[in-house]
């Protein structure tokens, strides 16, 4: 095995390891909130989705503080930032396309594990014009690069409609749908690696080899 191939074997178990801790830190934090303030559906969580950037964000910075960040460890305070003012982003598709820029504005906090977590109202449920929770992303390594989806940036959101979890783009597609949909992205108007999140899971937490890298 040549050095180039050892090192990205190693970077593959590493990305895969953290990603791994990071959900299941979360996964047990709203396990924890629930328990605390009852049914997901019912928590303090909907907001305008016409309201401005700001007004989402500090939304989103409740809900952190609120529901997930007294169940975890932190490495920071909750706080909301520019990406580019952390030294952060911009964030790629695996075909150079931006999908989330450096002036893009969220909830950021520090892990202990070198992970940074993102947090963002940016969508909102199909069914109507309410926003539901915020996205969650994980950074698996900070501000080092390459910064791109499916390879150390990864998208989960909480699933408040059906199987209250945290769950990532993709969940229930079956693994040949997942692999086609993480490879280079050539479709211009989506973001097909959101779903390189739901591969690795459906694959143990593993990054395997037919993954495409």
């Amino acid at each position: 095995m040549t050095l180039p191939a050892i090192i990205q074997q190693n970077q593959k178990k590493v990305v895969a390891v953290r990603l791994k801790q990071t959900y299941s830190q979360l996964y047990q934090a709203i396990n924890l909130a629930q328990a605390d303030y009852g049914d997901m559906r019912n928590w303090d969580v909907d907001s305008d989705y016409q309201a401005s950037t700001s007004e989402k964000n500090k939304k989103a910075a409740y809900f952190v503080q609120k529901y997930i960040a007294p169940y975890m460890k932190s490495n920071g305070d909750v706080s909301i930032i520019f990406l580019k003012d952390e030294g952060y982003g911009p964030y790629l598709s695996k075909d150079g396309r931006v999908y989330l820029p450096k002036e893009y504005q969220c909830v950021m906090w520090g892990l202990p594990n070198g992970v940074t977590l993102f947090f963002s109202y940016n969508s909102f449920n199909e069914n109507d014009t309410t926003l539901v929770m915020p996205m969650i992303y994980i950074d698996t390594n900070g501000k080092a690069k390459p910064n791109t989806l499916g390879r150390d940036f990864y998208v989960f959101y909480l699933d408040a409609t059906k199987t209250l979890k945290l769950i990532p783009y993709g969940f229930g597609k079956s693994r040949e749908y997942l692999l086609n949909a993480c490879k280079r992205d050539i479709k211009q108007e989506s973001h097909r690696n959101l779903l390189c999140t739901a591969l690795i899971l459906n694959d143990g937490w593993e990054i395997k080899k037919d993954y495409p890298w």
